[in-house]
């Protein structure tokens, strides 16, 4: 059995923290990669679990949290920095760790402010310090996986409350850096790699309404970050001239109920008009998705 593919070096954001996230192979069985929880265990949670793909931003909580900082940055030499340098470098020093525990960090999802992310453990506000990147880019993308208190909104992001959502696990990369960790298929140009993978990518996080909150939207997610082979299974289709023509995420006929989702992909002929189909199942009944099947041909 092989083994699962270790995600390429993630982005600065990421590299202190050492996580590598591992993208899952079709050599991996899913009882390997991801058994289920045990019962009683945070990941079995009375609130929604959310799995949400987006970028996270550092906004200033209250006018006190914001004079706080400018009189930090002005105790540090931030001479020739540009703006997102400075809140970076002010956030990360060790002295200054009770101001980001001040901070409000917003996820934003295609553009809309949409969760007050707060972690679960005190010790992961490392984890929101590194995911502001001292060079953000519309490549970034951060994976937050908790979950969410549509009632506890901590504050308000530009006079609008937000849902909380409390984390338990959270990583940040780029899409090069996701890409990277796909095999690429043995004389394919690198360029024409990455275009398939982004426009597979692209298409999941475009799924209408993706805050990552309905395990429909989780498991989108999950197979986007962590399962291969619905990337590998698109550049074979675009070899034989075949276009990625929609995926669509479903309760399964069975299991449904519990969790389990239908995550299937069509394919069209560009010639012929005849559509193929592939689907895997991933159970969303716990708080980590994870695979039920492999993927293969759906009717």
């Amino acid at each position: 059995m092989g083994h699962p593919l270790q995600a390429a070096p993630l982005t600065h954001a990421a590299e202190p923290m050492g996580h590598r996230e591992p993208l899952m192979s079709d050599d991996t069985t899913p009882e390997a990669a991801a058994p289920p929880p045990v019962a009683g265990t945070p990941h079995e949670h009375p609130l929604p679990y959310v799995f949400a793909i987006g970028q996270i931003r550092a906004r200033f909580r209250d006018p006190g949290v914001e004079k706080e900082f400018a009189q930090m940055v002005g105790a540090t030499d931030t001479q020739g920095l540009t703006t997102d340098e400075v809140l970076r470098e002010v956030l990360a020093r060790p002295e200054n760790r009770y101001l980001a525990r001040q901070m409000q960090y917003v996820l934003t999802i295609q553009g809309v402010d949409t969760y007050d992310v707060v972690p679960h453990y005190a010790e992961d506000y490392t984890k929101l310090i590194e995911a502001v990147r001292p060079a953000p880019t519309p490549l970034d993308l951060d994976v937050v996986v908790g979950v969410r208190d549509p009632l506890g909104a901590a504050g308000s992001c530009g006079g609008i409350a937000l849902p909380v959502l409390e984390f338990y696990q959270a990583y940040s990369f780029d899409r090069p850096s996701l890409y990277n960790a796909i095999e690429k298929p043995d004389g394919m140009p690198a360029e024409r790699f990455r275009a398939t993978a982004d426009e597979v990518l692209t298409k999941i996080l475009q799924i209408t309404e993706n805050v990552g909150a309905t395990p429909e939207d989780r498991a989108a997610n999950f197979v986007a970050c962590r399962y291969e082979a619905v990337y590998l299974k698109t550049f074979e289709a675009f070899a034989d001239d075949y276009a990625l023509t929609s995926i669509k995420v479903r309760p399964a006929a069975v299991g449904g109920d519990q969790g389990v989702m239908n995550f299937t992909v069509t394919y069209t002929s560009r010639t012929t008009d005849l559509t193929e189909k592939y689907s895997v199942l991933v159970s969303t009944r716990y708080m980590n998705p994870y695979l039920l099947t492999r993927l293969g041909p759906s009717l």
